[in-house]
């Protein structure tokens, strides 16, 4: 499914005809990512589902009822703040993949008070915020960042910034291909800007009809397929949603769900050791407060409830002497400093582990029943209990499951987590073959098997480690190689790192057709 700002903005018009004014009556989870809200109207009960899965995302009207009996503090904090309220309208941020619901929810003191449940409808960055006058009441996926935006309770909530105009203002005059519609405007995805490219046509005016291509095996709001394909249509966006299978099998959701528990506990971990790196620095200072009581010229056999030097104030303990108080804030400044180097390795750590997992749930998209077992084999250490898979033989276990395409004499080999990158860069690579990976982000290693690169090696390469990769939805994707024998393992981090030296960045755009076409066999 191709969930991008035009699709959003076709479905909430479709939502917003059958759920406004409607009363939200319960919230329930259905899974770890996973949220059911019924909502009454005009006699009828109606069914939103809303998935934050990076496998599954969207939200839409659905007939399944499973309601599920999962419990979370975030679902506590929805059903106390929006439960029975008003859903006045639900909106589209500019034409961003942002999704704003407006509740109006009354209180027996207060009145009526205004609540917006925000869905930011972005793959793998996906979440939900529930936000009171632009502050963060709770937040679904809880991140903390040195600098630049929040997503923890009573920060200021602020939407993505962006100088991308909305795509009802696209001047195909000034656009020159489509990938400058991606780059200038939001919402359009690299399917529909091919389209438009090659139509220019206003986007509104392209007929609403939902449809499902069974040959290129997605659906779209809009019926811009080639005539040539295969395809179903359908009356409701919602019912083309619902009947959609999700794309992640159901014994992959397991390993997504302990990634996203693992990344939330580092965030979390994160938080509370910026807590005590400031207390921490806070007790080194305290060694100047036991050098002004010295410097004071009193006698240090006093007792007093407070002193200023220098015009700095010390507070003190009354019922000690100042000789005391002076060794305390020794001791004080003692225990700030072996614990600042204690809480800075713990900082460390745990980045490098929320690092870890974050590359972990880009390889949980890639991986299929064949190639789980590999990812498994990370996940076991921190504490995952390992799925019931089909016992292979212990030939074939002791290779990683990649994938290996061959191409007029020339081989690429193509790994989808960290133990594969690391049996392809390391184990079969030779020290001339040509190493491929994105720049700062996490993918596959891709390897080829030549001395001489053509511009067609060099771009298939570069295609396929952008598509395995954590850009894959992005445009113009960096994608960095090099010679194998520049490629170091970075030692003493989890799962998998290299450092390179000598390399060359290739910008490329992924071809859907081309990747189908590279991938047929696979």
């Amino acid at each position: 499914m191709i969930f991008d700002g035009v699709f959003i903005h076709h479905l909430l018009r479709e939502l917003n005809s059958v759920l406004h004014k409607s009363r939200l009556e319960k919230i329930y989870q259905s899974d770890e990512s996973s949220f059911l809200f019924v909502l009454y109207v005009k006699g009828e009960r109606h069914y939103l589902a809303l998935h934050l899965s990076p496998n599954h995302y969207g939200l839409y009207l659905t007939q399944s009822l499973k309601s599920g009996q999962v419990t979370s503090q975030f679902l506590n904090t929805l059903k106390k703040h929006i439960e029975g309220g008003i859903l006045e309208e639900i909106l589209q941020y500019q034409t961003d993949r942002v999704i704003v619901f407006k509740f109006t929810v009354y209180d027996l003191i207060d009145g009526p008070i205004s609540k917006e449940l925000i869905f930011e409808a972005m793959g793998k960055h996906s979440n939900l915020l529930l936000v009171k006058d632009m502050i963060i009441i709770d937040t679904y996926k809880k991140m903390f960042f040195e600098s630049g935006r929040q997503l923890l309770p009573q920060a200021s909530f602020e939407f993505f910034p962006s100088d991308k105009k909305p795509f009802t203002e696209i001047d195909y005059t000034l656009e020159h291909s489509p990938q400058d519609l991606v780059n200038h405007y939001l919402g359009i995805s690299p399917f529909i800007a091919s389209y438009l490219d090659e139509h220019q046509v206003p986007v509104l005016s392209i007929p609403v009809k939902p449809t499902r291509s069974l040959t290129q095996k997605k659906d779209y709001v809009l019926d811009i397929f080639p005539e040539s394909d295969e395809k179903i249509h359908f009356n409701q966006i919602s019912s083309m949603m619902d009947t959609k299978a999700i794309s992640s099998q159901p014994v992959l959701l397991s390993h997504a769900l302990f990634i996203q528990k693992q990344i939330q506990k580092s965030i979390k971990k994160n938080i509370q050791y910026e807590e005590m790196l400031k207390e921490a620095r806070e007790r080194i200072h305290d060694r100047i407060k036991g050098d002004l009581i010295y410097q004071s010229g009193l006698n240090l056999l006093e007792k007093h409830a407070s002193m200023e030097i220098e015009g700095i104030r010390v507070d003190l303990d009354p019922t000690k002497t100042l000789n005391d108080n002076a060794q305390l804030y020794y001791k004080s400044y003692q225990k700030g400093k072996r614990s600042l180097l204690h809480i800075e390795s713990q900082i460390k750590q745990n980045q490098e582990l929320l690092e870890l997992f974050q590359d972990l749930e880009t390889f949980v998209g890639f991986a299929t029943p064949e190639s789980i077992k590999d990812l498994e084999n990370e996940l076991i250490p921190y504490g995952f209990k390992g799925s019931k898979l089909p016992k292979v033989s212990k030939k074939q276990s002791q290779k990683p499951n990649i994938i290996k395409l061959e191409d007029q004499g020339i081989t690429y080999y193509i790994g989808r987590n960290n133990i594969q990158n690391e049996y392809v860069t390391h184990e079969i690579a030779h020290k001339e073959d040509t190493w491929f990976h994105v720049k700062d982000g996490a993918g596959a290693h891709v390897v080829v098997t030549t001395k001489t690169l053509t511009e067609k090696i060099l771009r298939k390469a570069a295609m396929l480690a952008a598509y395995f990769s954590s850009m894959r939805e992005s445009s113009s994707i960096p994608v960095d190689y090099t010679l194998v024998k520049y490629i170091k393992k970075i030692p003493g981090l989890p799962g998998y790192r290299v450092s390179y030296s000598k390399h060359s960045t290739l910008y490329i755009d992924i071809d859907p057709e081309q990747i189908k076409a590279f991938l047929k066999n696979v």
